[in-house]
């Protein structure tokens, strides 16, 4: 299958498209500069923006599906910026599918879209939208879920998967500040130590995105319909973050902080001078004081999916990853 794939430079466009590579389809992707590990791995690049109707529909003539994995983000970035690159780049891959006739349609959503101020313990696809979300970033990416929920039809199969918390090596918003912290010893916990998530390892994602469009046409049980991926192994968030350290070389921390003053540092937060975001923001506070894990039957039943790699193996591989990183940068 001949399959434009966006946001295919980022952590997990990197690894959805050597999945799809895997799984034998030959894969298209819109970029804004060439990228030598995509051309590395045999993947046609064509430059243009996921905003810009003209370039979206140009990269998608000819293929038989779009994965839309591109998207933003930061926690610091503006509404309209969350805006155009969720909601606005949705619509253009909406409306290339239509003029075009790409006849499937597979989004890259979040599970933060039905997180709200409540704890969610093995919640499954029928869990609503909060009143109020926790961050633009996870509004704006339910926007776009709806908006390609609503287009399934017997034109266009559509289908949404919703990982959470993508972790692995490679990846930049979560790890590098957490062994930056410990490593200049000013890392804490907060919330409450017992309550649960279940973070996505990067290669379960990829794989679960393969199973997906293997499984998409029109009419087809998957179509019009969203699927929580995760490793089906809940565990503390705190045993989470300490298994992080470890991989990272460092020992578990024990010292906590006050809540109150955990949200007052994350509201004051601000980039360093190089503008890399802040390690606590209000986003990654709320995320973490709650419980978050889902119940994967439905991918399961659905997809066929199953976690590739377990999460004790995933924490192997990155020990691995970042040992190797530690011995090249002591490297004379």
């Amino acid at each position: 299958m001949q399959i434009l794939l966006t946001g295919a430079t980022g952590f997990l466009g990197q690894a959805i498209a050597a999945a799809l590579k895997e799984h034998g389809h030959q894969v298209r992707a819109i970029v804004r500069r060439e990228s030598r590990h995509l051309a590395a791995l045999g993947i046609q690049q064509q430059h243009g923006q996921i905003t810009a109707f003209e370039d979206v529909c140009a990269a998608a003539d000819g293929c038989e599906a779009i994965v839309h994995a591109a998207g933003c983000s930061d926690a610091l970035a503006s509404i309209e910026q969350l805006h155009d690159a969720n909601v606005r780049s949705t619509e253009c891959m909406l409306g290339a599918c239509e003029l075009v006739g790409v006849p499937r349609l597979l989004l890259t959503s979040c599970a933060n879209v039905v997180i709200g101020q409540a704890d969610l313990e093995n919640a499954d696809e029928r869990q609503p939208y909060p009143a109020q979300w926790g961050s633009a970033y996870a509004h704006t990416k339910a926007l776009a879920e709806q908006r390609v929920l609503a287009a399934n039809s017997t034109n266009l199969a559509t289908c949404v998967l919703r990982p959470h918390l993508l972790w692995g090596a490679g990846e930049s918003r979560l790890l590098p500040g957490l062994l930056d912290l410990a490593r200049r010893g000013k890392l804490r916990w907060f919330g409450e130590p017992e309550r649960k998530i279940d973070p996505c390892h990067i290669d379960n994602a990829a794989h679960a995105h393969a199973l997906a469009l293997g499984k998409l046409e029109p009419g087809a049980t998957i179509a019009g319909k969203a699927y929580f991926i995760s490793q089906g192994e809940p565990m503390t968030i705190e045993a989470f973050l300490n298994a992080l350290l470890r991989a990272g070389g460092f020992p578990p921390e024990q010292r906590r902080m006050n809540s109150l003053t955990a949200r007052a540092m994350a509201a004051a937060a601000r980039p360093d001078g190089d503008g890399t975001p802040p390690m606590l923001t209000t986003y990654l506070l709320d995320l973490f004081s709650h419980a978050s894990w889902f119940n994967l039957t439905a991918a399961k039943r659905d997809l066929g999916y199953a976690p590739k790699l377990s999460t004790a193996e995933g924490m192997s591989r990155l020990f691995t990853a970042l040992t190797r990183v530690r011995m090249q940068t002591r490297a004379p």
